[in-house]
């Protein structure tokens, strides 16, 4: 199965910074199930910063929301 694994931030801070905040938080996930004898073969880490945001960045809620981690299936 391929599939990624993507990093989101909240939008404080500087866009460069989040990207590369993100990328890390990806791979630590990658790293992590590497780490539990998964096969992660067919996995890749991609961070996208804040440039995909779920939710409001004006709140904490939303700034937390939007803090996280997706498994996306690759289709091709």
């Amino acid at each position: 199965v391929k599939m990624e694994i993507a990093g989101h931030t909240d939008a404080q801070g500087s866009e460069e910074g989040n990207r590369a905040l993100s990328q890390a938080r990806a791979e630590a996930v990658l790293l992590a199930l590497q780490g539990r004898q998964v096969d992660v073969s067919g996995l890749t880490a991609k961070g996208y910063g804040e440039s995909h945001p779920i939710a409001e960045n004006k709140t904490e809620m939303g700034r937390e929301a939007n803090r996280r981690i997706e498994f996306t299936l690759d289709r091709k």
